[in-house]
């Protein structure tokens, strides 16, 4: 139930609500508007307040990396003669009051309107109260936004894998967890991928003071986090019931934003899932890889696919989230391949879901030989310095109908030398790769040798 549009009820009506659900009538008002006489007493005398009416629109903008939520929601008010008092409360919210924000909306109410001032009535630490001057009275839109935490998203993908493992259908999702304490009706969903850092929390800055009003954000990132979040509000979505949502992205420095097409209510201690994109018939490379660093020490299959225009991907990041795999086994029957926790994956990144080992490709490591040389003794004739020569053969064999590739990578420690001519190349320091393909029941023998010295004899 929207607080913000309850009717009054008659003594019997809360008779009845307190018998039944007496949790219902402890409430409190998001924001009231009277007369500037009313509030020249005490705030008990609030006998004449109303509740304004809906919101006209509502924007989530999620900064998931930091608990972070920005709320942006206008609603029409209409305005006396003089000076009003409006009021709002943060009461059960995860609201940061430093950061409430009152403006006006168009030419004319910015011309009519102005903020005189804002305070902290002493009686309450879960309020404040503007004085807005109107030198037209009229109805006018205003803006009301707010730093709230409690709210956020995260993301997940799913895709079918083509009999022949060619391609791969990708469908993206987005689920939004409110936990903030408020509900925000026909929202815009707008989440933010990248990684900021504040100095306060913002469910810190909720908590309210022993004294006084709460200390502020400071100003530097409360300017940042608005100007990365500054573009125009869509006035009159579109509800995007008939069809898909969609996510429309904007980079903004390192960050990219993502507006989730239409608008949705998240009710309070909700979760909603949103389905942001889907691509057919995504390229799809599967490759036999031993790479223990990833995939631990056995030969594995391993489903790529990459981040880029070619892959009908690569027009912004892929926001962190699982990947999972299933395989189209025919007559609308699906066979779990794999799971990927995939972090955050920048533009022309590849994405790997390791699937398993697969009985259809195997390798075998076969040492052929093993030699020491070079052996230094010391003068009480202990060994202090030797060197090893190791011969290596390894074996691939495919059993499947149809190619493959297939990538090693083989690391040593120590101070080596590696020799081949099976056609490895340098990985990194400690690692040597070799990519081939083989034919269908092909097979291929690749042959080298491991220096590695030893104790003094090592190189400095």
């Amino acid at each position: 139930m929207n607080r913000n549009n309850q009717l009054p009820m008659t003594n019997s009506q809360w008779s009845e609500a307190a018998g039944v659900r007496p949790q219902l009538v402890i409430g409190y008002w998001l924001l009231v508007i009277c007369c500037s006489a009313i509030f020249a007493g005490t705030l008990s005398a609030k006998e004449e307040l109303v509740t304004l009416p809906q919101r006209d629109s509502v924007q989530l903008t999620i900064y998931n990396s930091e608990d972070l939520t920005l709320v942006r929601e206008r609603r029409t008010l209409s305005f006396k003669q003089g000076n009003n008092r409006l009021q709002f409360s943060w009461a059960n919210t995860l609201i940061d009051p430093t950061s409430v924000e009152f403006h006006p909306v168009g030419k004319d109410a910015q011309e009519a309107l102005e903020v005189l001032d804002t305070s902290y009535p002493a009686e309450s630490h879960e309020m404040l109260i503007w004085t807005v001057a109107c030198t037209k009275p009229a109805g006018y839109s205003v803006e009301i936004s707010y730093f709230t935490s409690g709210i956020s998203w995260s993301a997940e993908y799913t895709g079918i894998v083509d009999a022949a493992e060619n391609s791969v259908d990708l469908t993206a999702y987005v689920t939004v967890t409110n936990n903030s304490g408020e509900e925000y009706e026909n929202a815009q969903v707008r989440l933010v991928v990248g990684v900021i850092h504040m100095v306060e929390r913002i469910i810190d800055l909720a908590r309210p003071r022993a004294q006084g009003a709460p200390r502020p954000m400071p100003p530097a990132e409360l300017e940042e986090l608005e100007r990365m979040a500054e573009d125009e509000m869509n006035e009159d979505p579109s509800t995007g019931m008939e069809k898909p949502k969609e996510i429309q992205k904007a980079g903004l420095s390192e960050y990219y934003i993502y507006t989730v097409e239409g608008t949705e209510t998240i009710p309070n201690r909700w979760s909603k899932r949103l389905r942001s994109f889907v691509v057919q018939d995504v390229p799809l490379k599967t490759v036999y890889r031993l790479e223990p660093d990833k995939f631990g020490p056995l030969f594995t299959k391993v489903l790529e696919f990459k981040n880029d225009e070619e892959h009908k991907l690569g027009k912004e990041p892929l926001p962190d989230g699982l990947i999972r795999l299933y395989k189209d086994a025919g007559q609308g029957r699906l066979g779990y391949m794999g799971t990927l926790a995939s972090k955050y994956i920048p533009k022309n990144e590849e994405v790997k879901v390791n699937v398993g080992p697969d009985a259809e490709c195997t390798l075998k490591e076969k040492r052929l030989s093993l030699k020491k040389k070079d052996l230094v003794l010391n003068r009480w004739n202990q060994l202090e310095g030797w060197t090893t020569v190791e011969e290596f053969e390894l074996e691939v064999k495919n059993f499947r109908g149809r190619e493959v590739e297939v990538e090693i990578h083989r690391s040593m420690q120590g101070d080596f030398d590696f020799e081949s001519d099976a056609g490895f190349e340098k990985h990194d320091a400690d690692t040597q790769k070799v990519h081939f393909t083989l034919k269908a029941d092909e097979q291929r023998k690749l042959a080298f040798k491991v220096t590695t010295r030893n104790g003094t004899n090592r190189r400095k």
